[in-house]
């Protein structure tokens, strides 16, 4: 095993000292942290200057309860407007309020006819009105206007209706093990879903560095050289775990970065990150399923860098490597809103699936212990079998060159191996 400690010693040395991963080690958490951030943050920018809105009702009350709401960001999102009040609903009316808007004098117009009310079916004609999160808010305004009208209507007086109106805030309280525990929400959702895509780049991202390695390496003919000194399997052994050694260090050093940068932000806003938690076990899991997950994702990826023989071969089988991991992430969703249910327990049990959806309910909400050892079990005699598997398609295949192999004949590398 000497040499594989050797190879494993190579892999690491060789990519921790190029460029390209000082690079991306200092680059890969601002790139996160942005694609994470920004897409949201750019959804709720507000538009530039003031929306100039006409509210065309006959009902005076009603049209200036929906001013209230639009003026005062009383609604699901805090706007500004500026609210017009038309008292006319008439096709006169229209026209002028359209003729106002090709001269650039008005944004758009909301029409609360009799009709319109009586039937709940409200026309909001705009210039533009693609803006979703404005259409949201003006459906806020109108539905708590309506309501508002409905409780003064039933002789509820305008005190109480603004009480009922009033938002409430919901504290979701977990009972676990008879001790209550608060539950974090929308954060602890958003804290999950960082934690398992930095998960799911890491197993693609390290798992890729393993082919490449392989097939580098036997186009070059450089394998023939070492195959002379090492076995095909410490050769093998030594490049997963060189490449994966490299990734728990590139993993430790965005958690130091990680620590240094945001410790200071989080003491000083720790009052608003409140309902920013995880498990305890969150971090010890993320390693062990890393590791796990590394381990068993490149050794296919290492067998599929020694069968084929140059890397656009490689991309058109690559899907087959990455579906296992695209399935967890597409179910993501349902497991972190349910992570007991059935589906997600069996789901998470299933050994190709498992560093990711059982490491999600780890996060959320901690499985019974039994569940996570059976987990870890499944992966670990998986993780045995396929090695055992790549280890003999590797064997043959570095070796192999020309054309690309058939189903069949890679068979019979397993069986000659």
């Amino acid at each position: 095993m000497r040499n594989g400690w050797l190879i494993l010693r190579r892999e690491y040395l060789e990519r921790v000292r190029t460029k390209s991963f000082i690079v991306s080690t200092l680059l890969m958490p601002a790139v996160m942290i942005a694609l994470m951030l920004l897409p949201s943050k750019l959804a709720t920018l507000k538009a530039d200057g003031t929306r100039r809105v006409a509210v065309v009702c006959a009902n005076a009350d009603f049209a200036r309860a929906v001013q209230s709401q639009l003026e005062t960001g009383h609604g699901e999102f805090d706007s500004r407007y500026q609210v017009e009040l038309v008292a006319t609903p008439t096709e006169e009316t229209r026209a002028e309020l359209k003729r106002r808007m090709a001269a650039g004098r008005l944004d758009g117009y909301l029409w609360l006819s009799d009709q319109a009310l009586a039937s709940r079916k409200i026309a909001y004609v705009a210039r533009e009105t693609n803006d979703f999160i404005e259409v949201a808010t003006l459906q806020a305004a109108l539905k708590t206007a309506l309501l508002r009208q409905e409780l003064l209507f039933r002789g509820v007086s305008a005190a109480d209706a603004d009480k009922f109106i009033k938002p409430v805030d919901l504290d979701a309280v977990t009972l676990k093990g008879g001790q209550e525990k608060h539950d974090g929400g929308p954060m602890q959702f958003i804290s999950a879903i960082v934690l398992v895509m930095m998960l799911y780049m890491t197993l693609i991202l390290y798992g890729v560095a393993v082919m490449r390695s392989v097939l580098e390496e036997k186009t070059s003919r450089v394998m023939e050289v070492v195959l002379s000194s090492a076995t095909a399997r410490e050769l093998m052994a030594g490049k997963i775990l060189g490449v994966g050694a490299v990734g728990l260090t590139q993993i430790a050093i965005w958690i130091v970065i990680g620590l240094i940068t945001t410790i200071p932000g989080l003491m000083a806003a720790r009052g608003q990150l409140s309902g920013l938690s995880l498990s305890p076990a969150a971090l010890p899991a993320f390693a062990v399923f890393f590791v796990l997950g590394y381990l068993l994702y490149s050794a296919l990826y290492a067998a599929l860098g020694a069968m084929v023989n140059t890397e656009q071969e490689a991309q058109q089988w690559q899907f087959f490597v990455i579906l296992p991991i695209v399935v967890p992430v597409m179910m993501m969703a349902y497991v972190i809103r349910q992570p007991n249910a059935p589906l997600s327990v069996w789901m998470s049990l299933v050994p190709f699936f498992a560093p990711i959806l059982m490491y999600i309910r780890v996060v959320v909400q901690t499985p019974p212990l039994w569940q996570i050892a059976l987990c870890i079990a499944l992966l670990l005699v998986t993780l045995w079998g396929v090695v055992a598997l790549c280890s003999r398609i590797y064997r043959v295949g570095i070796l192999m060159y020309g054309k690309r192999p058939t189903l069949p004949e890679i068979v019979k590398w397993i069986r000659y191996a």
